[in-house]
């Protein structure tokens, strides 16, 4: 393996991601840190190692054999010390995807940006945001004609259309916004042409799927962002990649030769999707920690991503940003809070994306569910648990991403707490079950007793 490119940003991601694969069966790899050390899972902060001196692109990752799908965002990063400086005028790095010009912005930490998405994934997301801010927003929509130039000889002709994160263009579609309800749904053919002379750009920021990006270099005697390549940062730049599987080259062409990354657009293989628990049972008053590996959860590549559930198998629904990262109410409780599980198949989901719980399979519920740092749930009359926009009768489960664009999520906060905990009467060899994947997996009550020897 080359060495790597250091990104200037960390991503916390689980330690056993840090084992080189290629030397490890699978099998022997994935297994949540507390298995291994008999503590809760722990969290460490690395730096990205890519398989190119000067590139990095989110979605390559040997974990998930560079598999991307549905409407995530992939972020492309330059890192290149020969035109890092703030203070410089650079010629703008050349990436293409698939042989098309991705345009790249100069970061204040002297790195250079790019985002891109699936067309029409992008679009079909976007048709579920019903507010701005919130939800899979992303953004303004602008086709591939427009004339929109951020900076001198900036366009984005080559690829099939992209967004904005502020508007204020009158033409410009908001997707569903309930601020604006005379406007349509977006489609491929009606993205509006945007051009500099159509309106100063205001308002807030509308797109919700790119939340931590880096601010741009508005240093005059160097990358010199103007007021309209703030307003519009980031941009997420949109390709055709339909004819599903697709494969997809991101080339950076450096000075010292091509630097590329090799990725494929298609529904994730069943066998890279895994659910683990953090022991094979649970004594009474256990914390239920799970950790969920599945890269099509991983929507935003700079930031946490959080997916909540309405478990229950007779009325399961499934809710994106319901909370932020920190477990407060983020879509949950508004209008955003958009109902995707009829989207699964639309976004590429196969047998993932849906979870249920069966609480009583035996007849006996043995957990609740609680508030932690991932979830905040409210109590209801008859004691039951609920979120401001799901009944406790749902049973609303919520994961978190464990790091930016990691792409494994757990049910858990950083002090271990999880969404559901044994109950401290749950009788011995009863359990729950809970499916994901077309797989079912039982938490399973026992009583563990200690013995201590001491010799002298």
């Amino acid at each position: 393996m080359k060495d790597g490119l250091k990104i200037h940003r960390v991503t916390r991601i689980v330690l056993f991601v840090m084992i080189t694969l290629s030397f490890f069966p699978l099998s022997d790899v994935i297994k949540p840190i507390s298995a291994m050390q008999g503590l809760i899972p722990q969290l460490e902060p690395i730096e990205h190692i890519s398989s190119n001196p000067n590139l990095y692109v989110s979605a390559e990752n040997p974990l998930f054999k560079n598999y991307f799908a549905g409407p995530m965002v992939i972020e492309v990063i330059v890192s290149d010390p020969n035109i890092s400086q703030l203070d410089q005028v650079y010629g703008e790095p050349v990436v293409t995807v698939n042989g098309k010009r991705l345009r790249m912005a100069q970061g204040t930490d002297g790195n250079w940006y790019g985002y891109f998405a699936d067309r029409n994934q992008a679009i079909a997301a976007a048709n579920t945001a019903v507010l701005s801010g919130k939800g899979l927003n992303f953004g303004g929509f602008c086709s591939q004609s427009s004339t929109l130039s951020p900076s001198s000889g900036v366009d984005y002709s080559q690829t099939t259309g992209f967004t904005i994160a502020r508007g204020g263009f009158g033409s410009l579609n908001h997707t569903n916004d309930l601020a604006l309800p005379n406007l349509v749904a977006i489609t491929p053919s009606n993205l509006p042409a945007c051009s500099n002379t159509q309106g100063t750009l205001t308002g807030g920021q509308m797109e919700h799927v790119v939340r931590e990006n880096k601010t741009l270099n508005t240093n005059v005697h160097g990358f010199g962002a103007n007021n309209i390549y703030e307003k519009i940062w980031p941009v997420i730049q949109l390709y055709d990649f339909s004819a599903i599987p697709t494969s997809v080259t991101v080339d950076y062409q450096a000075a010292g030769g091509d630097q590329i990354v090799n990725l494929i657009f298609d529904r994730i293989p069943s066998n890279l999707i895994h659910v683990y628990a953090d022991r094979p049972d649970f004594s009474r008053g256990a914390q239920v920690q799970a950790d969920l590996l599945d890269p099509q959860l991983n929507i935003d590549p700079t930031d946490e991503d959080s997916w909540t559930w309405g478990a229950s198998a007779t009325n399961n629904t499934l809710y994106y940003m319901a909370f932020d990262r920190n477990g407060e109410p983020d879509a949950d409780g508004t209008p955003a809070m958009q109902n995707l599980i009829g989207n699964l198949t639309t976004f590429m989901f196969n047998h993932n994306g849906r979870l249920t719980e069966n609480p009583n399979p035996q007849g006996v519920i043995v957990s609740k569910l609680q508030t932690n740092g991932v979830q905040t749930l409210f109590s209801t009359n008859n004691g039951f648990m609920r979120t401001k926009s799901i009944s406790a009768l749902s049973v609303p489960i919520t994961i978190r991403e464990l790091g930016p664009n990691a792409g494994i999520f757990s049910d858990y906060d950083n002090g271990g707490i999880a969404d559901l905990i044994i109950l401290n009467d749950a009788p011995r060899d009863k359990s729950f079950t809970a499916t994901y994947n077309d797989r079912t997996y039982s938490v399973v009550v026992k009583f563990h007793d200690a013995k201590l020897t001491m010799g002298w």
